[in-house]
């Protein structure tokens, strides 16, 4: 496979010194391309291919999985991450995505200059969090929490209408948040995600629970499938995932059931019931924490931002 080079002032040629991306990637070959407008100039696009192009360039970045997962291939090695995942790519790193599962993919990409971790690192007279960030083989990846990846993706949101409204001041916060991005996860060995050490057992369980049947079934099929107590099930979410099992199982039906009102007709009661919830309003005030909005709402909005291409 060829790999594509990619230039600094070709994506990189606003003031502010970054240049920030929305992208979902849906791997159903038979959809046409098309895109849904967030507002603004924000975009999430769907990519009607098995895999993307292999390429490299010459400025840095990192990329959030917002919602589903996705296999990341760099440097010939493989990476699968799934939503909360933060990785930092580096200049000469050689990625692409693939395929995981059924599974439909959202991320938030951050392209910039390279010069600012290099004044930040002159600024602080110490090139340890450089280290770091260069030093491994394969792209460092961090695992967000739920809040903590709506914090970031909001902030990265913010930041690219600021940067069309107020350059200036966009150019000064993109380097306020660089220095606190790598500063908060390459400053302490802890922050690093242990992606080589998942139980197989472990990833075995997360992805078939995923399935509808078995994501109904929720906690009760987890313990059926796990070769461990619940105690220890629980110490295993929480080290990989920052989460507990009931958190993660209702994350996936949240995000099933987001999917469903978007692309079926079905009565929300009936969605929310069929996905394991007992209850109508613990299911709305679920939904809205995770997208805000009401799921009848959500409905509306979606359907309404379809934009054909």
């Amino acid at each position: 496979m060829d790999t594509e080079y990619l230039k600094k002032d070709d994506f990189i040629s606003v003031p502010a010194g970054a240049h920030i991306t929305f992208h979902g990637i849906d791997w159903d070959e038979s959809k046409k391309s098309g895109n849904i407008n967030a507002g603004g100039s924000l975009r999430y696009n769907t990519i009607s291919t098995a895999t993307t192009r292999a390429h490299t360039h010459e400025f840095a970045e990192f990329f959030l999985v917002i919602n589903g997962c996705i296999r990341h291939i760099i440097n010939g090695e493989i990476q699968n991450l799934e939503t909360g995942s933060l990785v930092f790519v580096r200049p000469s790193d050689v990625h692409r995505f693939e395929k995981m599962g059924e599974h439909s993919c959202e991320l938030i990409n951050v392209a910039f200059k390279l010069e600012f971790l290099l004044e930040l690192s002159e600024y602080l007279g110490n090139d340890y969090f450089m280290r770091r960030y260069t030093g491994p083989v394969v792209s460092p990846v961090f695992q967000l929490s739920i809040d903590q990846t709506e914090k970031l993706s909001n902030e990265l949101i913010r930041m690219n209408t600021l940067q069309k409204t107020a350059k200036d001041l966009a150019r000064l916060k993109v380097k306020i948040l660089l220095a606190r991005v790598f500063s908060k996860y390459f400053l302490e060995k802890d922050n690093f995600q242990d992606t080589d050490n998942k139980p197989e057992w472990f990833e075995k369980i997360c992805q078939s629970v995923r399935d509808e049947n078995n994501l109904k079934k929720g906690l009760e099929y987890m313990k059926e499938k796990a070769p461990c107590t619940q105690e220890h099930l629980c110490k295993c979410f929480r080290k990989y995932l920052d989460k507990t099992p009931t958190e993660y199982i209702t994350e996936m039906r949240i995000k099933r059931a987001a999917q469903k009102l978007v692309e079926t007709d079905k009565k929300i009661l009936a969605i929310a019931l069929n996905l394991g919830f007992q209850s109508q309003s613990y299911f709305y005030k679920m939904f809205k924490k995770y997208y805000s909005v009401s799921p009848g709402k959500y409905r509306k909005i979606s359907r309404r931002n379809e934009i054909p291409v």
